[in-house]
């Protein structure tokens, strides 16, 4: 992969945690829905950051940026199980 694609993810994976955060600090205007989305958004970036840069120049960055994500993950779905009182 070019090094453009991988920029190119990041960014993509860098917007989508900033909403995924926007959810889970509980900011005004995001709903449930938009919680489960994003947690779905950053998990397939996660998904396909590690399959596409699981070797390479830009692997150990690719393997930080989704250890990152799938804690943020963790972190939304704490939330959303607080919002529907499983917790």
């Amino acid at each position: 992969m070019a090094k453009s694609s991988f920029v190119d993810l990041k960014l993509a994976f860098d917007d989508a945690c900033e909403f995924l955060r926007a959810f889970t600090l509980g900011r005004r205007g995001f709903t449930q829905r938009d919680g489960l989305a994003a947690v779905q958004r950053v998990s397939a970036l996660c998904d396909r950051l590690e399959e596409l840069f699981a070797s390479g120049p830009h692997a150990a960055a690719a393997a930080a940026v989704v250890t990152a994500g799938r804690a943020r993950v963790v972190a939304a779905r704490d939330r959303l199980a607080l919002l529907r009182g499983q917790r």
